[in-house]
This record gives C-alpha cells, structure tokens and sequence, in this order.
C-alpha cells in the first residue's frame, strides 16, 4: 500500500494499547494477541501533545479517544505528574480533546493520584512511538510518507528536542 492509498483509506494503524501509570492502568495489552482497534498514531500523537502541553499549562485533560465520559487527567506538580482517570456526564456536542482545567462535573473513576516523573512520561511516550516508527518502516516503509505518520515524526522530534 502507498502512503497516498493509507492516507485516503486508513489513515491510521489498529492495535491495542496499554497506558501503565505506576500501576494504575488504561487499556490492556496481550503480547500474544496484537490485533485491536485502538487507533495507534492519534494516541501516540495526542500523548505526545499532552507532554508538550503540561509544560504550558501544568493542567490537561485528554478525552480518551472513541469515548463519550472518559478523560485522563495530568496535573504537573513540580517534575512529577499526578495522573487520574476521571469521568465525566455525558455531552451532546463536545469537539475538544484537551481542556486545561477541569469541568466541575468531572468525579474520579476507578483510579486516582498516580505520580509519575514528568521526564520519564515524556522519555516513555518518545521511545515507544519511536518504535511505531520502526515497526512501520519494517512492515511497509512507504507508509512512513503518510501524513499522519509524517505528524507523528515531526511530533517525537519536536518534543525529543
């Protein structure tokens, strides 16, 4: 497949994905069975937007992808990040993925308070959406001209700087 038949048919790469933060987990991830339909190129590109954001703002919620109520929520307390899973009530028109304070309907979910180092979430996010890349240019290296994937690399590089 060519990066101009990705982009216009798929525009992203299924599989599953597994957000671990320091126990406190999002998603599930089975070695064995690699087949999902998490959207692996938004997500990578959305962590590494929370990454560059947090600086800015020291707070950001992130909508998780494909569902109504459920936000990550990062606060940035000094170098560490404080990481919840939160829900919200459900909106009829919600176009944001990001917001920097939190809605006063957002309640925790079935996790609060995970601290994680800052640095160590952005090396994380920077290494495993590297190896995205990799595995990408393994399977099929045209696809690496792809827009998305183009989005992707000018987003690792950016925040790897």
């Amino acid at each position: 497949m060519s990066a101009e038949q990705f982009d216009q048919t798929k525009q992203d790469i299924e599989g599953i994905i597994e957000l671990n933060f320091n126990g406190s987990k999002y998603g599930v991830f089975f070695d064995d069975c690699p087949f999902g339909e998490e959207r692996l190129i938004r997500w990578f590109v959305d962590l590494l937007t929370i990454a560059k954001k947090i600086k800015a703002h020291n707070y950001v919620a992130y909508r998780i992808p494909d569902s109504a109520n459920l936000w990550l929520e990062f606060i940035l307390q000094d170098k560490e990040l404080c990481v919840s899973l939160v829900e919200d009530v459900d909106r009829e028109l919600l176009m944001d993925l990001f917001v920097y304070k939190p809605y006063n309907e957002f309640r925790y979910s079935h996790w609060k308070g995970s601290m994680v180092s800052a640095a160590s979430f952005n090396e994380e996010i920077i290494i495993n959406a590297q190896k995205l890349l990799n595995f990408i240019s393994v399977l099929n290296p045209q696809l690496l001209k792809s827009k998305n994937i183009q989005i992707l690399e000018n987003e690792v590089r950016e925040l790897s700087l």
